[in-house]
């Protein structure tokens, strides 16, 4: 029975190695799976939003071609695919009278403030109307530099997006081992993660399987993304009967559980989130951490001991304590060349140095979300 109180919004990403068989036909015995379970959770009153893969795979088997790197071949083939996919899913889901909608995404509709707000919008009367939004990359439009990389990264910025209490990573192993399992069988699966640090992040790189490009380290990435926004994080095997079920139902099952790293961000704070230079950042020292954390200050370059990557005014940063440990991210205010020029320096001598009196803040309080 529906309870409003209980009821969770949840975004639930499915990847290639699950969606399609070896032989890239569409697997619908896991389909059919799927939806029944995604049935009886909206049925008991949850939102659910789907971000699935399998579009190229699809496309590829539609035109019986052997796998190809080539980005054009697979911007043509997950055009053909995307539409088999679709169709697959409404077929499955109307069998439980329930409505699908299409909805293709790429960064650039996260980077775009107004664009941000649309899509959010859009997705949240799309649940209000009941019907499943189902998500994949817009692989036709998207080129390299506006590329989510994989349906996992993609997959944990519709959940900030839409602030969800719950990403589900469904994949082909019980979740984030000590070792890749298929290859170590003494490897032991990891239950929890309070922290993702640098020895997780390590643990988990690994290539992916055939068909995924992100792998355990993507996943992990995306993991990170989402509990720094508030967001419960789990990976597990979406071949183990009932995995989402058992998991929105507190039944004991095998899955790795990431927990928040902090409390939920607003819609504009989770925006600033999608919108980082991956790589880039500011360096600050143990005094500019306090101010930040402690004493809600704005970043001053006197705090700025160091540079990592390149990055313009206007650009939205990583900020690091000085153990590589990210604290924060911001809209800086100074790009990476005037920055090195005074970091560490007071703010009058600063501005002097970088040859304009731009602002006094590097990174004001105001533009910063912090961890």
């Amino acid at each position: 029975m529906y309870n409003e109180a209980m009821s969770q919004t949840l975004v639930i990403k499915v990847g290639s190695a699950l969606v399609t068989k070896e032989d890239n036909t569409l697997n619908t015995n896991f389909i059919g799976s799927f939806v029944e379970q995604i049935a009886a959770l909206k049925k008991s009153g949850h939102k659910i939003i789907i971000v699935t893969s399998g579009a190229v795979a699809s496309g590829r088997s539609e035109m019986k071609l052997e796998r190809e790197d080539n980005i054009p071949y697979k911007q043509a083939l997950a055009a053909i695919g995307q539409g088999i996919l679709m169709n697959t899913y409404r077929d499955f889901f109307k069998k439980h009278e329930i409505v699908t909608a299409q909805v293709l995404l790429t960064n650039l509709d996260f980077k775009n403030r107004e664009s941000f707000i649309t899509t959010r919008n859009t997705l949240e009367l799309l649940t209000r109307f009941n019907a499943i939004p189902i998500i994949n990359e817009n692989d036709v439009t998207a080129y390299a530099e506006i590329k989510f990389g994989d349906n996992d990264n993609l997959a944990s910025k519709v959940a900030a997006m839409v602030d969800a209490d719950k990403l589900i990573i469904l994949t082909s192993v019980k979740g984030f081992y000590t070792d890749d399992p298929t290859k170590n069988p003494s490897a032991e699966l990891i239950r929890e993660l309070s922290v993702i640090d640098g020895s997780v992040k390590k643990l988990a790189k690994g290539a992916g399987s055939k068909k995924s490009l992100g792998g355990m380290s993507g996943k992990i990435k995306a993991a990170e993304f989402a509990s720094n926004s508030g967001i419960t994080t789990y990976i597990a095997s979406g071949n183990d009967e009932n995995i989402i079920s058992n998991i929105i139902g507190g039944v004991a099952c095998d899955f790795t559980v990431i927990h928040p790293m902090t409390e939920k961000h607003t819609s504009k704070q989770n925006w600033f989130k999608s919108q980082v230079k991956a790589g880039c950042g500011i360096i600050i020292d143990d005094g500019a951490v306090k101010a930040l954390k402690e004493r809600g200050k704005s970043l001053l370059p006197v705090g700025v001991s160091g540079i990592k990557g390149k990055f313009e005014r206007g650009d939205f940063v990583e900020i690091y304590a000085q153990n590589g440990d990210i604290i924060a991210i911001g809209e800086t205010n100074y790009s990476s060349l005037d920055l090195e020029k005074f970091k560490g320096c007071k703010n009058g001598e600063a501005c002097y140095l970088a040859g304009a009196i731009l602002d006094e803040e590097v990174v004001h309080r105001d533009n910063m979300v912090i961890f």
